[in-house]
């Protein structure tokens, strides 16, 4: 009978610990023509990193929603509203903008509720908790602002748009507008609640958008509430700002050390001392990473003995992807390694775009980083290596 009681308290105990744990979002929200919305979860134990699952909309306005979390995430619900959805001219694309999503911080325990309504954008926000009600705050005004900016890149997307056209040159010009006074809006809310949740989310989601310059980004950090350290917003920007000041050009680069390699072999950055290194940051997801890596290979192959690459590739899956290109690519089988979570040098480096590239002298020193696909970096390995 003891052992009965014994296990009943265990049971009892983990069931009430399971449900601390639960987190509910729900709302009630005008203008669904949908019977199911989608929600995609972060899980570690899955082969892709996160699971999709399927939320029931009744009469086209109600929902409630339970799931089971371990730590505070910043979440989206798509709501399948066709008209909400930002297709290109030509039908074969679409611009996954925020405005046509519904956003939310989730935390263990907690819940939040949607109201508002949904035209041709998500015109709802939550609430519930303060980390929720700040984040409305900042989406009501970014969103109207985002989805006016989408609406012009959809007005000029396709194959026969003239990009000489002054009508085309007028809409480019607004959406830039529209991207600075976005940008300036985020800025100045964090700028405003250095203690807020969703001030440290919108700090890191600028920084991986690269819409702050770096010592933007180190000035608003410095700025913010230590008491957020429990946050992982928080401590997402603390280590891309450390990594900015560790990866600055002069300093010696951060260890690389991995047996996430490609041919799984144990990889040391150091082992690479004596020649000029480029580190590559990519993914299979990336057009611009796959197309440089024909002038990758080039310059490789041009500067043989002289220097390497090593490919530090950000997969959203268990790496399946990756290690096909590699097969299917047998060429760009430099020194490959797999980004992840236990390591994750995306942050370790502060890298916010795709593709980055960092070019590392014989002496292990930081020379130049490079976002995005140009000739700048080989017109500096020319310089370097000539």
């Amino acid at each position: 009978m003891k052992r009965f009681l014994a296990l009943a308290l265990i049971f009892f105990a983990t069931a009430a610990y399971s449900q601390e744990k639960n987190f509910t979002v729900s709302g009630d929200i005008k203008g669904f023509d949908t019977d199911f919305m989608r929600v995609i979860i972060k899980d570690s134990t899955q082969p892709k990193g996160y699971f999709i699952d399927s939320i029931p909309v009744k009469n086209h306005r109600t929902f409630s929603y339970s799931m089971h979390i371990d730590k505070m995430q910043y979440m989206t619900l798509y709501p399948n509203v066709d008209r909400t959805v930002k297709r290109t001219k030509d039908g074969n694309g679409y611009y996954p903008a925020k405005s046509s999503q519904l956003q939310f911080i989730a935390t263990p325990g907690g819940k939040v509720f949607f109201s508002g309504e949904i035209t041709d954008y998500v015109d709802a926000y939550p609430s519930g908790d303060k980390a929720n009600e700040d984040l409305a705050k900042l989406n009501r005004k970014m969103n109207p602002l985002v989805n006016k900016a989408v609406n012009l890149m959809v007005e000029i997307s396709g194959k026969d748009i003239d990009t000489a056209d002054a009508r085309v040159k007028q809409i480019e010009k607004e959406i830039d507008e529209l991207d600075e006074k976005s940008t300036a809006i985020k800025v100045q809310f964090v700028k405003d609640n250095p203690s807020s949740i969703a001030a440290a989310w919108a700090l890191s989601d600028m920084m991986i958008r690269s819409e702050v310059t770096e010592d933007e980004a180190v000035e608003l950090f410095d700025k913010m509430d230590k008491e957020l350290a429990s946050t992982p917003f928080y401590n997402e920007v603390a280590q891309r700002v450390e990594g900015l000041k560790a990866t600055a050009a002069g300093n010696i680069s951060p260890d690389i050390i991995s047996s996430n390699t490609y041919d799984k072999a144990p990889f040391d950055l150091k082992s690479l001392r004596g020649k000029y290194v480029v580190l590559d940051f990519w993914g299979t997801w990336c057009m611009p990473c796959i197309s440089g890596m024909p002038k990758m290979k080039e310059y490789l192959d041009k500067y043989k003995g002289k220097m390497e690459i090593v490919g530090i590739a950000q997969e959203s899956d268990d790496g399946t992807s990756w290690r096909e290109f590699l097969n299917k690519n047998k060429g760009y089988r430099w020194y490959q390694v797999l980004n992840r979570p236990e390591d994750d040098y995306v942050l370790k480096f502060s890298v916010a775009g795709f593709p980055t590239k960092i070019i590392i002298d014989p002496q292990g020193k930081i020379v130049e980083r490079f976002v995005g696909e140009d000739d700048a970096i080989y017109n500096k390995l020319d310089e370097l290596l000539k």
